[in-house]
């Protein structure tokens, strides 16, 4: 049977590449973005006519919080909290307006939701799975609490799959076919990374010991899969590899391959007076976010290390 999935948000590079994948196995995909040029229906129709018949939802939308364009001030902070939470609000009243419901909705939010956790030393930091609690509040912390809070109303009979994502690392949108490679955020941060580092200005940031939790694109799109084929997953994931590296480590890998010294750290007097102090915890901060219960529904990660993911990314990189 082919399923027909709704995903809201799906403009962005996670998403092009979780319909790309669905559509490659026969899926059916609607997309519903801010403008009719990204996607198949937009928010206003949503609000308006609800969702279309299908069998499963998945919200991906969210403006994004390290969007350097954008000054750190009220405002700004007003549309993160807006493209995530009255986006999930509106997906679940249309599903719970539904005569048939579909069947799965996937909720995603962020790694942010432990906290931050601020030591001076790896050794220190202390592993947090899908079974703990925040380990402290900070911004970031926040939004996400609230970003959960609003996919929590979800009518019962709907199967309700939380995901909360790490940093996620993809090739260069050339190799998805992407044609819009040069608009800001499009497609992750690696390859910002890996152009800077290339023009010799490899650093870690602040003490470089707080944990990098990460995971390449292909992983995501593989648990979100998974999560779609089996009935048997439902609450809380962490779609983060489990090879969990420290800022540092990430710098010194990812410069040795693109050939690059590392040059030390960038202060964090400095981060935090580009980023704005509430944000800067995303960089200067760390959790230490371990997939255990991704691990314990049989998911099998293609890149559970920081070294094959980087192979992976850098090979794509120099030859596109």
């Amino acid at each position: 049977m082919v399923k027909h999935i709704v995903i809201g948000g799906g403009s962005g590079f996670v998403g092009r590449a979780l319909s790309a994948a669905l559509k490659a196995r026969g899926g059916r995909v609607t997309v519903i973005s801010r403008s009719k040029e990204r996607g198949d229906m937009t928010w206003d129709e949503l609000q308006s006519k609800g969702l279309p018949p299908c069998d499963v939802v998945i919200n991906l939308a969210g403006k994004h919080i390290l969007d350097m364009r954008r000054i750190w001030n009220a405002a700004y902070r007003d549309e993160l909290l807006r493209s995530r939470v009255e986006t999930t609000q509106a997906l679940v009243a249309s599903i719970n307006q539904m005569a048939r419901a579909p069947e799965l909705f996937i909720s995603v939010a962020g790694k942010c939701f432990y906290g931050s956790q601020a030591y001076q030393r790896a050794e220190s930091y202390f592993d947090l799975d899908e079974r703990c609690g925040p380990v402290g509040l900070d911004y970031p912390a926040e939004l996400v609490s609230l970003w959960e809070a609003a996919a929590a109303g979800v009518r019962t009979d709907v199967r309700h799959v939380r995901i909360r994502l790490g940093i996620t690392l993809a090739n260069h949108p050339a190799q998805h076919g992407v044609a819009d490679a040069d608009r800001a955020g499009a497609y992750g941060v690696f390859p910002l990374l890996r152009a800077v580092f290339q023009k010799g200005l490899a650093f870690s940031m602040g003490t470089g010991v707080q944990p990098f939790p990460w995971i390449h694109v292909d992983d995501v799109v593989g648990i979100f899969l998974q999560a779609i084929d089996d009935a048997a997953m439902q609450g809380i994931y962490n779609a983060v590899a489990p090879g969990i590296v420290s800022n540092r480590e990430f710098t010194e890998h990812l410069a040795e391959r693109l050939g690059r010294p590392v040059l030390g750290a960038v202060p964090s007097w400095l981060i935090k007076a580009v980023v704005g102090r509430q944000r800067s915890t995303i960089l200067l901060l760390g959790q230490r976010v371990r997939p255990t219960r991704t691990v314990e529904a049989g998911y099998q990660f293609r890149h559970a290390e920081l070294g094959t993911c980087l192979d992976d990314l850098v090979g794509a990189q120099v030859q596109s």
